[in-house]
């Protein structure tokens, strides 16, 4: 037995698993936020020559006809109604949040694809629609946003094994730390590590650290920190998230701040994660999270595929198997290729993930979990 102060520790002992538990660390009360940022939300978008009311429609809602209609009621106009350069439409509740240069390159890609498009068939856009990931929008689960944390708390760290074409490859950690506060919000750094192992790290080194400021009453993201070496490339980056006015302030390493658009309640790489864990996991249903990552929006849809037993060298799990999918620039990622398992519980704890690539697979494991105990929580990462 492994005793650990405010936490339970699983651990690999020679092949066996072992736990203790003790109670959790108090988190810092604060008054949500949530209504000031379910408002309506409006931009203001000036007419560029070319555009029509069907291109800003797929361009801000992902639907040409149904976005076309919904700007036209917004702004008193008539469905078909011809668009003059110049003019300033309200463009109220947003799915997308395009920047200039995007929408710039979108209209290229949709004039083209309207050569060819008949009536009774919407031309294709660059934008996120969940059809074109191989479900309908109906599908997705419409969820009241959670308003208890019964996944995660201060405390919590998951080490996992990283492997390549079945070689140990390097390490990668997810951390709870103890709240802080930002911008008056009290927030858990949500931590994530990765580093190359030898003799992967002589022929490319990896040592990456991002942090998301989760925020510990509303569950969004208030500030995003990463310091990226992968082989010969660097990075820093730092985004701070304005939730209520739905605005963004990103800086990359030494180069001028920029301030884009985000949706409502959005998360980001990090953070997305530890948000999909809160929630109430069905098998067979679809959940969508809007994200924003390196200036860009897009929307995360976590796909619950089926429950089934998973066996790892720690033991074997009660697990729900999920697949993402993101769309991401004009590319789908993940659509296939990525299988997650996370334990059925409360928790959800990922204790296996697998991916494809181009030379054959990863495999990523869990083989430490430290869990602290959480009020209202019975069960603990268990090996049945």
């Amino acid at each position: 037995m492994i005793w650990i102060q405010g936490c339970s520790l699983l651990f690999v002992a020679k092949g066996k698993t072992g736990m203790a538990a003790v109670k959790s660390q108090e988190v810092p009360k604060a008054k949500s936020l949530s209504r000031q940022m379910d408002r309506a939300d409006v931009i203001h978008h000036q007419v560029k020559d070319g555009e029509t009311l069907s291109f800003l429609g797929q361009a801000y809602f992902g639907w040409e006809k149904q976005g076309a209609a919904q700007i036209a009621k917004a702004n008193r106009l008539g469905s078909h109604s011809k668009l003059k350069p110049g003019k300033i439409l309200r463009i109220v509740n947003p799915v997308n949040f395009p920047t200039a240069a995007e929408l710039n390159d979108q209209l290229k890609t949709f004039e083209k694809s309207a050569v060819s498009a008949t009536d009774s068939k919407e031309s294709q856009s660059p934008n996120f629609t969940v059809k074109d990931i191989g479900f309908d929008e109906k599908e997705i689960v419409k969820l009241a946003r959670p308003k208890l944390n019964l996944a995660f708390a201060a405390g919590e760290k998951l080490v996992y094994e990283v492997k390549a074409l079945s070689i140990v490859a390097g390490e990668a950690t997810l951390e709870v730390d103890s709240p802080v506060t930002v911008e008056t919000r009290p927030c858990y750094p949500l931590v994530a590590r990765a580093k190359a192992a030898f003799p992967f790290s002589t022929i490319y080194p990896v040592k990456d650290v991002q942090t998301s400021y989760f925020d510990a009453t509303d569950f969004i993201t208030q500030k995003f920190e990463n310091d990226v070496s992968e082989g010969n490339y660097k990075a820093r980056n730092l985004e701070r998230y304005d939730q209520v006015a739905h605005r963004l302030r990103r800086r990359h390493n030494q180069e001028n701040p920029e301030e884009v658009d985000i949706p409502p309640f959005a998360q980001d790489l990090i953070s997305c994660f530890y948000y999909f864990r809160l929630l109430p996991l069905e098998e067979g249903k679809k959940y969508l999270i809007p994200t924003s990552s390196t200036g860009k929006n897009y929307n995360l849809v976590i796909a619950v595929v089926r429950r089934e037993k998973v066996t790892i060298p720690l033991g074997t799990f009660d697990c729900y198997l999920v697949k993402p999918y993101v769309k991401h620039d004009t590319v789908f990622r993940n659509s296939e290729d990525i299988d997650m398992w996370v334990t059925a519980d409360s928790r959800h704890v990922p204790v296996l993930i697998k991916s494809a690539i181009v030379i054959g697979s990863i495999e990523i494991s869990l083989l430490q979990a430290t869990l602290p105990e959480i009020k209202g929580v019975s069960d603990t990462l268990s090996v049945p």
